[in-house]
């Protein structure tokens, strides 16, 4: 064997070298750069998971808000609903009173409008008091020329 050939076979396995320890430091580098970026994503996945943590707590806390805000207004209905059937009972008592009263008055038939004798009386009232202040005059000694 010569010498050149020695050469040759040298720089063939020097090149092969290179080859190998640029391929290994490049998925090295690529391997790091991987790690780099998985570790970036596993924050952002974290802090994505401490977010929807939070708007679910949000989300409860609605609900729950909403769900107290049911309860206080179907309280308030049924305090309504008691309330109407109080008044109801009341006017109830009230109109059986009226209703005995008048089964009660012995004048009660001779009227035909329960209203007619007190109106019939505010209007009697104000004819007399007309009258008395037509006699009197009007503070000054003169008498209304009214008949």
């Amino acid at each position: 064997m010569d010498g050149q050939l020695w050469i040759w076979i040298v720089v063939a396995v020097v090149i092969i070298a290179v080859i190998v320890a640029v391929v290994v430091y490049g998925r090295r580098a690529k391997n790091a750069a991987n790690r780099k970026r998985a570790a970036d994503l596993r924050e952002k996945a974290r802090a994505d998971a401490l977010g929807a943590h939070e708007r679910s707590a949000e989300a409860a806390r609605a609900a729950a808000d909403a769900a107290r805000a049911e309860s206080e207004a179907e309280r308030l209905h049924r305090e309504a609903a008691d309330k109407q059937k109080a008044a109801e009972r009341a006017n109830e008592v009230s109109q059986d009173r009226l209703r005995r009263a008048e089964e009660l008055d012995p004048d009660a038939g001779k009227r035909s409008d329960p209203d007619s004798a007190g109106s019939r009386r505010d209007r009697d009232d104000d004819e007399i008091r007309r009258e008395r202040d037509d006699d009197r005059g009007d503070g000054e000694g003169r008498r209304d020329p009214r008949p």
